[in-house]
């Protein structure tokens, strides 16, 4: 084979991976869209070609939208104005007569689902009665889990040749070419034939592509060994020269897919439009506090809504949205640990490149040296513990060993976790493996120079911390309050989704520890005057971090709170409590199966801890849209923990670079989020994880559902669905802008994914200059005005 030949096989298999998005092992979740590699369509096709190619649902069925529509959550306006939205020249009877087609009309507005392109084996299969596709499945899944948890394992293909003593070529791109040609796929064919394989185990397709970064050819080693398989079978059942022809794949669904798509804007434009209308009402009354008793920046997680809104219920705080590394993209090396070892973490999106390393150290000190010194024995025992466990787990046989080693000992102990899980955390809390940090520890950031500190502090404080609404210079607040988030679970392989579905699943403690020790150093106070930047000594620094599962708000490092500030740090903690405490209270009511319980709060803080709780949290469940702009656009408002809000002033920012770093990063990430719950919500079988209670997890690569076959990405259905019950309603991201048009299209022709998810309308993005303006819409075509649709009477889920 030529090496042009073998080039265009690497690229259309390249090409080919791309229908699904990589998927990140366990430890380290980063939520994705799956359908990111449709992105360069609009909406609308890139449902319907995934439809065509993996048999998927987009979109919720008739009968979900006549519910809504039923429980006024639609409303005969909003299909008014979808038909307006796709017609803009429409007469008003014309319109009029489409809603009402629509309304009589009980067909499906989406084609049946799981009609999708079939491989060869498939086609042999429903011509004769055949299982060569199940046997291709289930040789490969098998195949994929012990190799993807062995450890040291050799290139994907080469260990695929030695396990099953293959004759085919020892380079995997001749290999597949070779079996390729047997099958009689061509070249302009051959692209669009990798991609049906890639669809037929797509969840171990997209572990691979993750894999695909630490050991190439990982993807075409899967490919050739899917494919040269297909062709040995086909080979054992056919001639042995096939020269069969592809079967075509399903045409686009086109039947109905217009009424799908205008019954789901209507069902969008509602909840979009009541909170583009309140912020319209509410943002000429709010006002930040004059004089705040701190002022506390969290991260721009919707869970983050829930905390600000009782914080600041609970006295004059000003609170602030922020990614949630803090602009700080490290990589961070606990107690004892090393920087390339196990206990490093890198805490920051995986959209941006890490700038430096932090380790953590004891502070100065007799008192921190002997914390230091039992808290690394601690962490001995404790690792030594882990290391066993995890080994005797993940191993593919040892797990049944260790069922009958240790049954004895963990059936009580499920049991009591289970009947009794508060007293059972409260336990092992206190054992070695579990028991919080006692040592009293710093970070040692001699990597990063002053100036580089500096960058980080100031990235904090121009979102308003020095500025007030209108950018006049002001000073920080006596408390600067850095809030990270993590997530406290028990008995959940989907814990570090639930942390942070952006950095990785590690939580922002280390970051907020980090920039806070920054704002409080001499040094970079300095640097920040040279640049009219002033922190006074009146201000300290501090670091805290929430817990989503339970809404406690813990205080970081206050070992190095001075003790001028000690009456200043006790109000904080005394009102966080009271804050986290009516967040969980306020959270209690969409969690499934609170019911009425005396003490609310306490049924939300023991379901992490719960092994028999399938909902822990209800986590980002909800999003819907994504907030830039002053906190006056939505203070008052109880946006229900469904908005991703992040600070921006836009009269501190005179060349829009502030605002485009927010599009093309912190919104990006966003949508990432919203899209795989808005599919995991539509298709829960091809987009999501199915149901936890058939999970079996596959050492840290992912979950099965049952005993083996394909991997299961996504979030499980008990994270968007409750029985009949949404617990997300799948909607696109809505973006809403409080700045310059301008600006905005200046970070549009800077980023070309920006453009593709604006002018393809996987987002939808609204802004206006200032509070007195009208709301308008960025489409391919430009700016156009927002008319909003009235909201309906009934309360929406």
């Amino acid at each position: 084979m030529s090496d042009d030949s073998l080039d265009c096989i690497r690229a259309d298999v390249a090409r080919a991976a791309t229908v699904v998005a990589p998927q990140w092992p366990l430890s380290s979740t980063i939520a994705v869209n799956p359908l990111a590699g449709f992105e360069d369509r609009p909406f609308d096709d890139a449902i319907s070609d995934a439809a065509a190619l993996f048999g998927s649902r987009g979109r919720l069925t008739l009968a979900d939208y006549r519910a809504a529509l039923a429980a006024g959550r639609i409303t005969i306006e909003a299909l008014e104005a979808a038909w307006h939205h796709r017609y803009p020249d429409i007469r008003p009877d014309e319109v009029s007569r489409r809603v009402d087609q629509l309304l009589a009309d009980d067909r499906s507005p989406e084609p049946a689902p799981r009609d999708r392109a079939v491989t060869l084996a498939e086609q042999h299969d429903h011509a004769h009665g055949s299982g060569l596709r199940a046997e291709i499945d289930s040789r490969i899944s098998d195949w994929c889990a012990r190799w993807s948890t062995a450890p040291d394992a050799d290139a994907y293909w080469d260990g695929w040749r030695h396990e099953h003593r293959s004759t085919w070529p020892s380079d995997p791109a001749a290999a597949l070419g070779a079996a390729l040609d047997r099958l009689g796929v061509g070249p302009p064919d051959q692209r669009a034939y990798l991609e049906r394989h890639v669809a037929a185990l797509p969840g171990w397709a997209a572990h691979l592509r993750w894999r695909d970064d630490h050991q190439p050819d990982t993807v075409l080693g899967h490919l050739a060994a899917c494919i040269t398989l297909e062709a040995d079978l086909l080979t054992r059942v056919s001639a042995p020269t096939l020269g069969a022809s592809i079967p075509p794949a399903p045409a686009s669904p086109s039947t109905g897919t217009e009424a799908a798509a205008v019954w789901h804007d209507a069902y969008e434009r509602v909840v979009h439009d009541e909170l583009l209308a309140a912020i319209a009402e509410g943002s000429e009354v709010a006002r930040n506090p004059a004089a705040p008793l701190a002022q506390v920046v969290c991260c721009i997680d919707v869970r983050s809504e829930g905390l600000r809104r009782q914080l600041e219920a609970v006295g004059p705080y000003e609170t602030f949205g922020y990614a949630g590394f803090f602009g700080l993209a490290a990589r961070f090396a606990s107690l004892g640990a090393s920087i390339d070892g196990p206990g490093a973490t890198d805490q920051f999106p995986v959209l941006v490149s890490s700038t430096t390393q932090l380790i953590e150290q004891p502070a100065e000190g007799a008192e921190a040296t002997r914390r230091a010194d039992r808290e690394l024995a601690r962490l001995r025992t404790a690792a030594a513990i882990d290391d066993g466990w995890r080994a005797a787990k993940y191993h593919p046989i040892a797990p049944l060993a260790l069922a009958e080693a240790a049954g004895w000992v963990a059936a009580p102990v499920a049991a009591a976790r289970t009947g009794a899980p508060r007293l059972t955390a409260w336990i092992t809390d206190r054992l070695p493996a579990g028991r919080r940090s006692a040592a009293l520890t710093e970070y040692d950031r001699t990597h990063l120079a002053i100036e580089d500190q500096a960058e980080v502090v100031l990235g904090v404080l121009r979102l308003g911390l020095v500025d007030d609404h209108r950018g006049r210079p002001r000073p920080p607040a006596t408390l600067v309050v850095l809030c990270g988030h993590t997530s406290t679970v028990d008995n959940n392989p989907f814990e570090s989704g639930l942390t942070c579905g952006a950095c990785g699943g590690n939580g922002g403690g280390p970051n907020a520890r980090a920039v806070a020790a920054m704002g409080n150093d001499p040094a970079v106070r300095a640097c920040l005057a040279e640049r009219d930047v002033v922190v006074p000594d009146s201000t300290w620094f501090v670091a805290v971090e929430h817990d989503t599962a339970t809404d406690i708000v813990e205080v970081l490092d206050q070992h190095l709170v001075p003790t001028s500030f000690r009456g200043a740090l006790d109000r904080l903690r005394s009102d966080l409590t009271t804050a986290g405490r009516a967040a969980a209270a306020d959270r209690a009511r969409s969690l499934p199966g609170i019911g009425s319980s005396n003490d609310q709060v306490r049924a939300v803080r023991r379901r992490g801890r719960d092994w028999a709780e399938p909902v822990a949290e209800l986590a980002l469940a909800g999003n819907m849209a994504f907030v830039v702009g002053p906190r006056t656009m939505t203070a008052g408002l109880d946006l229900g923990r469904r908005v991703f809000l992040h600070s921006y002033e836009a009269s501190t920012d005179p060349d829009g670079s502030v605002l485009a770093g927010i599009l093309t990063a912190p919104l990006v990430v966003a949508q990432w989020i919203n899209a795989q719950y808005y599919f995991s919500t539509t298709d829960p079988e091809i987009f999501g994880a199915g149901s936890k209670a058939v999970h079996n997890v596959v050492g840290d690569v992912g979950v099965l559902s049952g005993p083996g076959g394909d991997l299961r990405r996504g979030l499980a259905i008990q994270s968007v669905r409750a029985g009949d019950t949404l617990l997300h309603e799948p909607v696109r991201l809505m973006t809403v802008v409080q700045g310059s048009c301008a600006h905005i299209d200046a970070a549009l022709a800077d980023s070309e994914v920006l453009q593709r998810l604006v002018a393809h309308e996987w987002i939808h993005l609204v802004a206006r200059p200032d509070p007195a303006a009208p709301w308008m819409k960025r489409t391919a075509q430009g700016w156009q005005p927002r008319r909003l649709v009235s909201a309906p009477d009934q309360a929406r889920p």
